[in-house]
């Protein structure tokens, strides 16, 4: 009976080092940057794979640092599915370990080092190389352990109704153009401008103001629509940026209101400046 307690304790303990309220703290804390410097080297670790110069020499020591990194976020995946009861409270331990397992982090951690277990399974190995692809979402890791991930993805989830629109607007816009191309340009280039579909590409060029320059009208109205898509494009462009910019200022306006308090606030205070009591100048108390 006595070994429930000490078993709770010790998940307790676990739970600590991936608790938003405790991880800027003590050890947590630099469990934190432990793993989020081991998530970058590890991603650049997989860029240096592909350098054959770089990675056909030391192609023992790449294999045993992906040990290594295999080893620590499968210990880690063990943790959180032991503290799952503490991360996602719900009454019972296995519908918390099956809420964090579906959860959004959750697949990110498993598919994090799934690849690396596959080659022990009968799968096809053409199946399983494309699953190595896969090592690439290690870098989704980190944004569980940085405030500033974390501040992004508040500002995506509060302004995704105007990012919405706003990309609902340029999708319209880009159909539009590739109509009005097609029948524009379709007669003088057919091989650039064969139908709508092809014309797509044009218009997403034009619009984000990149202008690769492979594909582009020559006849007078299809140069005229070009211009003005092109115009239209630096503003619709612009605009998720801007409504980007605006929510993360509010919510480090916010931060900081919340971090430090204005002490001085007297707003809530009631003066009686309007019926003093005593005289300002002298002090007597005066007749009302």
């Amino acid at each position: 009976m006595e070994q429930q307690p000490q078993a709770s304790a010790i998940r307790r303990k676990l739970f600590a080092l991936f608790s938003e309220e405790t991880r800027d703290k003590g050890f947590p804390k630099y469990f934190n940057y432990f793993i989020m410097t081991l998530i970058l080297v590890n991603v650049f670790t997989m860029i240096l794979e592909t350098v054959k110069s770089v990675y056909e020499p030391y192609q023992t020591y790449f294999h045993a640092f992906e040990l290594f990194v295999i080893a620590v976020f499968t210990i880690e995946y063990i943790m959180r599915i032991l503290t799952a009861d503490l991360a996602f409270p719900c009454g019972n331990r296995l519908k918390s370990i099956l809420k964090y397992m579906f959860s959004f982090y959750g697949l990110i951690d498993l598919l994090a080092i799934l690849p690396f277990y596959m080659p022990f399974t009968k799968l096809d190995l053409r199946i399983v190389r494309t699953l190595r692809l896969l090592r690439f979402l290690r870098l989704f890791k980190i944004t569980r352990y940085n405030n500033s991930m974390e501040l992004i993805k508040s500002v995506m989830s509060e302004k995704r109704s105007e990012l919405g629109v706003t990309c609902f607007v340029i999708i319209i816009v880009m159909i539009i153009a590739s109509f009005l191309m097609f029948y524009a340009e379709n007669k003088a280039q057919p091989e650039y401008f064969p139908n709508v579909l092809s014309c797509i590409w044009w218009s997403i060029v034009t619009l984000t103001t990149v202008g690769y320059g492979d594909v582009f009208p020559i006849t007078g109205i299809g140069r005229f629509i070009g211009g003005v898509i092109a115009f239209l494009g630096i503003g619709l462009v612009a605009l998720p940026t801007g409504i980007i910019s605006a929510g993360f200022l509010e919510k480090l306006n916010q931060n900081n209101k919340d971090k430090n308090p204005d002490k001085n606030d007297n707003s809530n205070c009631q003066h009686t400046f309007d019926h003093p009591k005593y005289c300002p100048y002298c002090g007597h108390k005066l007749d009302t």
